[in-house]
């Protein structure tokens, strides 16, 4: 009986393994717009949402763009990705950025940062034609450990720890860039 079972169970597995897939139908590649080698740094837009309003001083919308701006310009230039050719497509960047505070969704919010929610798009223009767009509309930064114990205990409470959170949205933006080419 055991010997039955195990060769029913062999079988099964044999004629599993053995049966013909069906093919793949191909899909259509999606269309590759041709870019210039590289691009110019034409417009920077940034947002900056805040559900409450704290006592505590935090960078402002200006100069969270400006930061946002000189270093994505930075990792653009490191890469050669960027120049002052007028005939190179152009780029224009739109970032919304949700300063979250530790309980700012309840009656007693803090003047604690927590992870902000951001998101962007990213237009590729050649003069006023749109060649391509990336869109990412909702994302959330989320710390490590370390981070995550500050966050729970209310101690990121200074605009330099805005940095960090700062960072990571350029070095999403650039690598979203860089996958253009």
């Amino acid at each position: 009986m055991k010997t039955l079972g195990v060769l029913l169970l062999f079988l099964v597995i044999m004629t599993g393994c053995a049966a013909t897939q069906t093919p793949k139908t191909a899909q259509p590649e999606a269309e590759k717009v041709v870019l210039s080698n590289k691009l110019q740094f034409h417009n920077l837009t940034f947002k900056l949402h805040e559900l409450v309003d704290v006592d505590a001083t935090y960078h402002t919308q200006a100069e969270l763009q400006a930061m946002v701006q000189s270093k994505l310009q930075k990792l653009l230039e490191a890469k050669h990705l960027l120049t002052d050719d007028p005939r190179a497509n152009t780029l224009v960047i739109k970032v919304n950025y949700e300063r979250r505070f530790v309980g700012d969704k309840t009656p007693i919010p803090s003047n604690a940062l927590a992870y902000p929610s951001y998101g962007y798009r990213i237009d590729v223009m050649d003069g006023d034609t749109l060649l391509t767009s990336i869109v990412q509309d909702t994302k959330n930064f989320r710390g490590g450990l370390a981070m995550s114990k500050q966050v729970v205990t209310k101690s990121l409470n200074d605009k330099r720890y805005e940095n960090t959170f700062i960072n990571a949205v350029v070095k999403d933006i650039f690598k979203s860039i860089e996958s253009l080419f």
